[in-house]
């Protein structure tokens, strides 16, 4: 038996092993074990080198493996991180999807220019997009555009009462949204 401070964990490196061979992947979703049983939830997304990762509230990001910025998000459990630079102006994008204490979503940008991190908060849902609106959201990239998905039901206007609803939206060098089109999907 070993004498081990309190605080000291011991690292299995073959779990090592798995996080650098997954050190490629746009995003991922992992959880550590050591040989003390303790697990860590790790997300991360990956743009250049630019690196943002969140471990329990926790966001992070990097770049060239420094950190730039560093944030507790205590009332927001993160569900999803995108990295882009989706109106190519240089200055790349983190996007967040979480859900607050209200279990409503909340989808904001954080854009790095110029060592500064500017917040961009994401359109509502308004009019026919937000008719029986029933959350389940998830973004997504598709070409040139950010897109939102979620539930929906009981929405007299559309041809389908319920289903999936994608919001395709087109995010400018200004910093405004264009919504180019909406999909209801089965």
């Amino acid at each position: 038996m070993s004498n081990l401070d309190e605080d000291t964990v011991q690292v299995d490196f073959k779990d090592q092993l798995t996080l650098a061979s997954n050190a490629d992947s746009l995003l991922r979703e992992q959880t550590l074990d050591t040989s003390k049983l303790i697990a860590t939830k790790v997300v991360s997304a990956v743009y250049e080198d630019y690196e943002v990762v969140l471990e329990k509230s926790v966001l992070s990001i990097l770049k060239s493996n420094k950190i730039i910025y560093h944030k507790d998000f205590p009332n927001l459990t993160i569900r999803q991180l995108l990295m882009s630079d989706m109106n190519e102006d240089d200055a790349p994008e983190c996007w967040i999807l979480g859900l607050n204490k209200s279990n409503k979503s909340e989808i904001f940008a954080l854009e790095i220019n110029a060592g500064q991190i500017n917040r961009i908060n994401f359109p509502t849902l308004k009019g026919r997009q937000a008719f029986g609106y029933a959350g389940g959201d998830s973004l997504y990239f598709d070409r040139f555009a950010i897109v939102r998905q979620f539930k929906y039901a009981n929405d007299p206007y559309a041809d389908l009462s319920s289903g999936n609803r994608a919001c395709f939206y087109q995010f400018g060098i200004d910093q405004s949204f264009v919504l180019k089109k909406t999909l209801d999907l089965e």
